[in-house]
């Protein structure tokens, strides 16, 4: 434990509690209410690989399907304000297409070589796709176009699939809220006065919403899994590696960036999630995923914390219902006879975390880490034509709206500079202390292991709060640190009617042990619900 971080955590808090009656009596009195229109139409309730065999079955036709998605999205973007720009005409256009192919290729020539045939889907703007917005939601950027696919975007597409849009995301992908100068707020479709989290936000809240079969985002400290949390859908960060960044921006030469950055798919059913990771993963790494051979659930161990530690003052405690829900998952897999245990409960010396203490640490490592990262990109001299601005000028202006960068980017940039007020000196302290605790989560999980863990300590945030409760993303941010894949998984709505659930985290290319798991706990507990 850091004392300085520790404090600045405990000021952070702090802060919180004092402006959030005005955030309140901002967002909630005075600023939008209510939440998403409901869905009306069973067609966007489907499964995307129900969704592709009734398409090449003939029973739905692929334009029938892109023009209620396009429907859809219509009818939520006033609410959500998620989508950048959209390729509505051509999508229409390669719908067609697919219909047309389906009347003339065979069945079996179409479910190899086209298995998501016909399927709509949706991109962060992060991640390109060719000729629509690529600026990542920065004012020096917002003209411009990706001029072809990203990797992943082009597997997706040669599988068939149709792409819609290019969905919000915050400056560079360097909050967990979404907002920016560019394209504005982005709205949660639970509860319109909270954020549906970044900063692939734009995907969770079109997902959420049920306005997308399926939605792409990135993740370099939970930029998946925190959003999903808050809209209730399913979200995969996979192990690093599998899925190619070559399309994402910002980007990076650095090793560390590289492994920490990872691509993923975005739903609202449990089954697309092998799928869709296999048709988005590098064929040289398909043979260590084993997504094509069976799984079964009752032949996997779970471990489970419900925190990272005892009550704190300087960090957000994990609210007792995510805790609730979380044993409410373990109490119906033990009760179907699965190996599961509190992770090193039988340690006296160090209550329930046993060699995990260092567990404890895990804001630190993280930040030790993150800020490891040397070739990081830069905001503030993106613009070619300027010198560089000043950090700490931006910074204050930026709190009196003066700045063309928002607040929560500048603090990205301000933690990065301090690395997160932790001495440097005691940077490489906490990176080895990473790396062994890497270790022994290996060990400990093996190749048949899976740990349920927060996602975040708290169901979605008010529009506003990301800054006050950075603390939070530590439970996904290790997870990147560590290079282990992770599914957040939804487990129902708290008292406020807003979606919690939390991650369950395998070793590095154990992915399908996070799949098997999700899918059992959707069928138990009823996954997404809007």
């Amino acid at each position: 434990m850091e004392l300085s971080l520790r404090i600045y955590g405990i000021i952070s808090k702090i802060l919180n509690y004092i402006y959030a009656p005005f955030l309140y009596l901002y967002y909630d009195v005075f600023g939008k209410h209510g939440r998403a229109p409901p869905l009306k139409n069973p067609i966007l309730e489907i499964s995307a690989v129900d969704l592709a065999e009734k398409i090449r079955s003939r029973e739905l036709s692929s334009e029938k399907v892109v023009r209620e998605y396009i429907k859809r999205i219509r009818e939520v973007e006033p609410f959500l304000n998620a989508v950048v720009e959209n390729r509505f005409d051509d999508a229409i256009k390669d719908a067609k297409r697919a219909d047309k192919i389906i009347e003339e290729a065979s069945l079996i020539y179409i479910i190899e070589n086209y298995p998501l045939l016909g399927v709509p889907f949706t991109v962060k703007e992060s991640i390109a796709v060719k000729g629509l917005s690529h600026g990542t939601a920065t004012i020096s950027r917002k003209d411009v176009k990706a001029d072809k696919d990203a990797i992943v975007v082009e597997k997706l597409r040669s599988a068939g699939a149709i792409p819609l849009l290019v969905s919000t995301t915050p400056e560079y992908c360097v909050s967990w809220e979404c907002n920016n100068y560019v394209s504005g707020r982005t709205l949660n479709p639970y509860k319109l006065s909270m954020t549906p989290g970044g900063s692939s936000g734009g995907e969770a809240a079109l997902n959420g919403a049920g306005a997308s079969c399926f939605g792409i985002g990135s993740d370099i400290a939970g930029s998946i899994r925190v959003p999903s949390h808050f809209v209730g859908i399913f979200g995969h960060k996979p192990t690093p590696g599998i899925i190619s960044i070559d399309g994402h921006f910002p980007t990076s030469v650095d090793k560390n960036f590289l492994k920490f950055l990872t691509i993923g798919p975005m739903c609202r059913y449990a089954k697309d999630l092998p799928t869709l990771t296999y048709l988005m993963s590098n064929e040289n790494s398909r043979t260590q995923l084993r997504l094509d051979q069976p799984i079964h659930t009752k032949d996997i161990d779970i471990y489970y914390l419900t925190s990272a530690s005892e009550y704190s003052l300087s960090l957000w405690n994990v609210d007792e219902l995510i805790q609730r829900r979380m044993l409410e998952a373990v109490s119906h897999f033990k009760s179907n006879g699965l190996n599961v245990k509190r992770l090193n409960s039988s340690n006296n010396n160090h209550h329930q975390h046993g060699d995990f203490i260092d567990m404890n640490d895990s804001l630190e490592i993280s930040i030790c880490s993150l800020c490891d990262v040397e070739d990081i990109p830069d905001l503030l001299s993106n613009n070619k034509t300027s010198p560089r601005k000043d950090l700490w000028n931006e910074f204050i202006k930026s709190m009196f709206g003066l700045s063309e960068y928002t607040f929560a980017a500048l603090h990205f940039y301000v933690l990065h500079a301090t690395n997160g007020f932790i001495p440097k000196s005691r940077k490489e302290h906490y990176i080895k202390k990473g790396k062994v605790l890497r270790e022994k989560l290996i060990n400990k999980l093996g190749t048949n292991g899976v740990l349920f863990y927060p996602t975040f300590p708290q169901s979605a945030c008010r529009h506003g709060e990301s800054t006050t409760k950075l603390s939070g993303v530590m439970y996904t941010a290790f997870f990147n640190i560590m290079g282990f894949p992770s599914t957040h998984v939804p487990m129902g709505m708290d008292e406020n009617g807003l979606p919690i659930g939390f991650q369950v985290i395998a070793a590095p290319y154990q992915d399908r042990n996070c799949f098997a798991i999700a899918r059992e706990i959707e069928a138990a507990f009823g996954g997404w619900k809007f």
